[in-house]
């Protein structure tokens, strides 16, 4: 050590120095080098000792590599003003620190329970008494962060749910929200997703996701902040990923969805190619700008690194050497561990911009201590790293959803392309979350009939030009709550299902109310006071209704019909045994009412298991079919008169019959069972069964530890369902009206029905009291219909996601459940197709279920299940569902079934996919005491819409005197080549859709109608890595020149239009 320092001590004009100090450099370069080489040889080959389940692609020669320009992206969305500058050295990765808190509204407790911090199920009975404080409250977390937001102006924070922030909003004065509207002007608090909830994408439907997204939008421009729309979709913890509801955030002017669960054989692909952010083709039909949807999958679910938390519960205090001069530091251990773990996650993303996400479950309670952490983590971090010699440095720095993307889109690369959709998802082999795409069918079949209520009364307001927006708000707010991923799905206890079904109910007889006052409005307008009785809204899929017994004279059923396509309403009256019932016909033909009596029918014996609160007196049905145009409502009279009547108890058939109609003839063999149907439209007669049967659910066994549970549906071996026979059966022949009744020995009965000049055969079925662990399924199959191992579902009740059998799209796909792998969501239905014979078997649900084509010619589908074993996937809780009569509960259900020519099948489907959401509204009022209602049809439309036009929203928003401001969504139905007419753009006049109202103005918004289109931001370019199939997309619509709205296939279009009463 002497020698050398007496070498730095020499005078630097001697050669002789010069020299040593040249040797001396060789050496130690030399010296580095060696041992830089010893300690890099250890990591490679431990990296070469893993085993990974997929081998990375083999990296191309660099002159066969396609040569990718890249775009340079930019946007003009105000969301990316306020992000940090970030440092371009191509030496240091950018580290994005997001802070968020992980918020469900409703899932082990209520949305009021979390929100008060109080277990909802204690809460519920308190005797007025004060609410023990149980859990973390969103209350508390809320103003605990803001309050750790002011100390530190580098800190930032995501918020997501605006059904939490609107009630916590509602708390504050106005000097304190101006405080929080400065944050989020500042981009200190990152708006994420903006909708009200984060809805599921497998089971919620489309229309309810546009409400609720647009519920949330409108709050954040109204109170939070004037740049209203999100920049990124931000769905962390849903249940596999559709492909319709991200063609949406496209549309809505998201550039970007992150996430956190991915399929475990894709993410294990993605790993090991570096491919786990990606630009998802979202869209094939739409402009270029929006097809594509950049997406990002979080490293760790919406988790920090595993053992690296930092919540004060677990990580304590983390202390600087500048925090404390007694006490021993801990912010350099740790960050050194954190160190090494960016190490490994740069090199699983291909991005000089990676991310850590510090929170979880309803975490920053503990808001000062827990920003304090990271605090010291940052500093720290960064101060190690001044002193190392490293390839790559790490600037790590807080930031958001909204600037980590705005980093991403500013690196200058490609990224590869993703197809299809993310469903279904497993995070395991025998692990298929595919059990809740039918679990709680009551609750799926609930939120259906209560959005057909909302979508009524928003209708039926703007006609009546009476309306009530704090009722209104009310119902947006309940549908928006459902759509959560933890409600919609059934994947709750019942604290939070109890919760949800008290909700709805709630909203329903709000609805019921409002209904009252537009039909007054409506059907007696110049009435000078109200009906003297509220209107009858009987129970009919209980085929029982105790007030409309209590009638003697004469009543009026109301059908308010809510979609866009003409509607064959068939009513089912009940009748006591001292009634007789008829329609009105004098009425019916000098109002020109397009209704038609069946007659009077003996209950079918399928109905008569149903539970009910109280004895059945009511053992007949009036049917009666009713033609309702669209977006119209029909008042229809009918008469009773009081005579004892006792139903005849029908007598099973002991031979084979068939059913007929002007479509179908349907013929059963001896024992009930069907064999064939004969297609008339084709002259074809096809082989063809229907059956029941249940999958017992697994539990821990030899194969593997999962158990079917609430989300997990994973069935005992791998052969089909056990069926189940037919105990005795009944033809019943009607004019207009014929049906097969299956009588079973348990578990299910059912209806088959061919109603006059129908183009579908009804399957109604009664279902349940099941024994443990049984997921009952139905299946349709004809062996004269090869679909190759081919069917196509809908994505969230739009557009078609072709399905291959026991294949995924994206990666290799290895099967290790037959049935449950092959499961998909199927929102309004399911389709299969034969393409050498162009015959196409349609089946239109009623709510959301689970299904697919396990075998060739056969489509399954799960109706329903009961499962007493535990998946373990967080809810601790079985699903057994107890119904009226403490028994495992039943439901009552109906498939639409159509075989048809390939172009006529797409017609039937689209057309009855709209019909079984948007239901009509049924309603009957006592006219016995009231003014006579006007008996004519009335119509919210001024003229007939094309054919492949739906009307997807009209709400009203805002009033000023007489003028009334709407918003306005129109679509197209079909998909391109779908039909060779009705796949063609079409036009329509928007001063030729409203009746009675005139035009005043029109403008056209984003989907989200939050912004004007002509002002909506740019979004972010994304360059791909080229591909054989790389098209552009169409051409952008022509800008809305006031009057003409051009529609192409699958385009959706939204307008504030400003409407005056004739």
């Amino acid at each position: 050590m002497n020698s050398i320092r007496r070498l730095f001590m020499r005078s630097t004009r001697n050669t002789k120095y010069r020299l040593q100090m040249t040797i001396m450099i060789i050496v130690i370069s030399l010296f580095v080098l060696f041992v830089y080489t010893q300690r890099q040889e250890p990591v490679e080959h431990e990296e070469l000792a893993e085993k990974p389940i997929f081998v990375p692609k083999k990296a191309r020669a660099v002159e066969h590599t396609p040569v990718v320009e890249t775009v340079v992206s930019d946007s003009t969305n105000c969301a990316y003003k306020s992000c940090p500058k970030l440092d371009d050295d191509e030496h240091v990765v950018n580290v994005h620190v997001i802070c968020h808190t992980h918020l469900d509204p409703g899932w082990l407790n209520s949305v009021d329970g979390y929100f008060f911090g109080i277990n909802h199920d204690r809460g519920a009975n308190n005797g007025g008494r004060p609410h023990r404080h149980t859990m973390p409250s969103v209350l508390t977390i809320f103003n605990n962060v803001m309050g750790a937001l002011l100390e530190n102006a580098d800190r930032r924070f995501v918020m997501v749910e605006m059904s939490f922030i609107w009630r916590w909003w509602k708390r504050l004065d106005e000097d304190y929200k101006r405080i929080i509207r400065k944050l989020m002007d500042e981009g200190r608090i990152d708006i994420a997703g903006g909708s009200w909830t984060s809805n599921d994408e497998a089971v919620s439907h489309y229309a309810a996701m546009i409400d609720q997204s647009t519920l949330g939008f409108r709050f954040i421009k109204n109170e939070l902040r004037t740049c209203s729309q999100p920049a990124v979709a931000w769905q962390l913890d849903l249940f596999g990923h559709g492909r319709e509801i991200n063609s949406l955030f496209a549309h809505m002017g998201y550039d970007a969805i992150l996430f956190g669960r991915l399929d475990y054989q894709e993410k294990e692909q993605r790993t090991n190619e570096r491919t786990l952010q990606m630009v998802w083709k979202v869209n094939e039909n739409a402009p270029e700008n929006e097809r594509w949807l950049f997406t990002g999958i979080l490293p760790n679910l919406y988790h920090p690194p595993e053992t690296l938390a930092l919540k004060s519960d677990v990580a304590g205090s983390l202390l600087r050497p500048s925090d404390t001069d007694t006490m021993q530091e801990s912010a350099s251990i740790y960050s050194k561990r954190l160190l090494e773990e960016l190490k490994k996650q740069h090199e699983r993303y291909q991005s000089k911009n990676i991310v850590v996400v510090y929170g979880g479950d309803f975490e920053y309670e503990d808001a000062t201590q827990y920003f304090q952490n990271v605090d010291a983590m940052i500093s720290t971090i960064n101060s190690i790293q001044n002193k190392t010699d490293s390839k790559y440095k790490f600037n790590v720095h807080y930031s958001s959803p909204t600037c980590f993307t705005y980093a991403l889109s500013k690196e200058k690369r490609s990224w590869p392309p993703r197809e299809g959709d993310f469903l279904s998802y497993a995070h395991r082999a025998h692990a298929f979350w595919t059990g809740f795409y039918t679990t709680r069918p009551g609750i799926k079949f609930y939120e259906r009939s209560l959005g057909a209520l909302y979508q009524s009364l928003r209708q039926l307001s703007i006609y009546a030009d009476h309306v009530n927006f704090n009722e209104l708000f009310q119902l947006a707010e309940v549908m928006g709550l459902l759509q959560h991923h933890d409600t919609i799905t059934g994947t709750s206890p019942m604290i939070n299902i109890a919760d949800a079904l008290q909700r709805m109910h709630q909203a329903e007889m709000l609805g019921r109310k409002m209904t009252l006052s537009l039909y007054q409005h409506i059907l007696t307008p110049t009435a000078t006071a109200n009906w003297s009785a509220p209107l009858i809204f009987c129970q009919l899929n209980e085929s029982y209704c105790d007030p409309l017994s209590k009638l003697d004279k004469k009543f009026s059923a109301i059908i308010y019909n809510p979609s866009s396509v003409a509607n064959q309403v068939w009513l089912r009256i009940p009748v006591a045994d001292d009634q007789v019932m008829t329609l009105d016909t004098n009425t019916v033909e000098k109002s020109s009412i397009d209704a038609q009596e069946i007659g009077t029918i003996n209950l079918s014996p399928h109905l008569l298991g149903i539970p009910l609160v109280s004895k059945r007196t009511q053992l007949r049905e009036l049917i009666v079919r009713v033609q309702v145009p669209p977006l119209s409502l029909q008042a229809v009279p009918f008469l009773i008169t009081k005579s004892s009547q006792q139903a005849d108890k029908p007598t099973p058939s002991s031979t084979a019959c068939s059913i007929e109609n002007q479509n179908y003839v349907i013929k059963v063999d001896g024992k009930g069972s069907i064999i064939s149907i004969k297609v008339k439209s084709i002259s074809k007669t096809l082989s063809f069964k229907q059956t029941f049967g249940h999958y017992t659910s697994a539990s821990s066994d030899h194969i593997s530890h999962q158990s079917s549970g609430l989300y997990v549906f994973r069935p005992i071996g791998t052969g089909g369902p056990q069926l189940v026979d037919i105990k005795e059966f009944y033809c019943v022949k009607r004019k207009g009206y014929e049906e097969i009744v299956q009588i079973y020995p348990q578990f299910v009965n059912q209806s088959i029905r061919l109603l006059d000049n129908s183009s579908s055969i009804e399957f109604e079925w009664v279902t349940g009291r099941y024994q443990a662990n049984m997921e009952f399924v139905t299946a349709y199959q004809s062996d004269d219909l090869d679909n190759d191992g081919v069917f196509y579902t809908d994505s969230s009740g739009r557009s078609l996601m072709k399905r291959k059998r026991n294949q995924r799209d994206g990666y290799n796909f290895t099967q290790s459940e037959n049935s449950a792998g092959n499961y998909f969501p199927l929102v309004t239905g399911i389709l299969l197709r034969d393409k050498k014979k162009d015959l196409q078997m349609s089946i239109v649900t009623d709510r959301a279920e689970g299904g697919g084509s396990v075998q060739d010619g056969q489509i399954e589908i799960m109706i329903h299940r009961r499962v007493i074993t535990d998946d373990s996937l967080g809810v601790s809780e079985v699903l057994n569902e107890v119904g009226i009569d403490n028994q495992a509960l039943v439901v009552r259900g109906r498939h639409l079934v159509a075989i048809t020519k390939v172009e006529e099948g797409m017609k039937f489907f689209r057309e009855h996919a709209l019909k079984s959401v948007w239901k009509p509204i049924i309603a009957f009022r006592n006219d016995s005491n009231d003014q006579p209602l006007d008996y004519k049809s009335w119509s919210l439309l001024k003229t007939e819409l094309p054919p492949q036009v739906n009307i997807l929203t009209i709400e009203p928003i805002a009033q000023e005197k007489n003028v009334l401001t709407v918003l306005f969504r129109v679509e197209h139905f079909y998909e391109p080549n779908e039909h060779s007419t009705l796949s063609k753009s079409v036009t329509l006049n928007v001063n030729k859709i409203f009746n009675n109202h005139k035009v005043l103005d029109a403008k056209e918004m984003t989907l989200g109608g939050n912004m004007y289109k002509s002002q909506a931001f740019q979004r972010l370019k994304w360059t791909r890595d080229a591909t054989p199939d790389d098209s552009k997309g169409r051409e952008e619509t022509p800008a809305f020149d006031g009057e003409t709205i051009e529609l192409y296939p699958m385009q959706i279009r939204s307008f504030v239009i400003k409407l005056e009463k004739r």
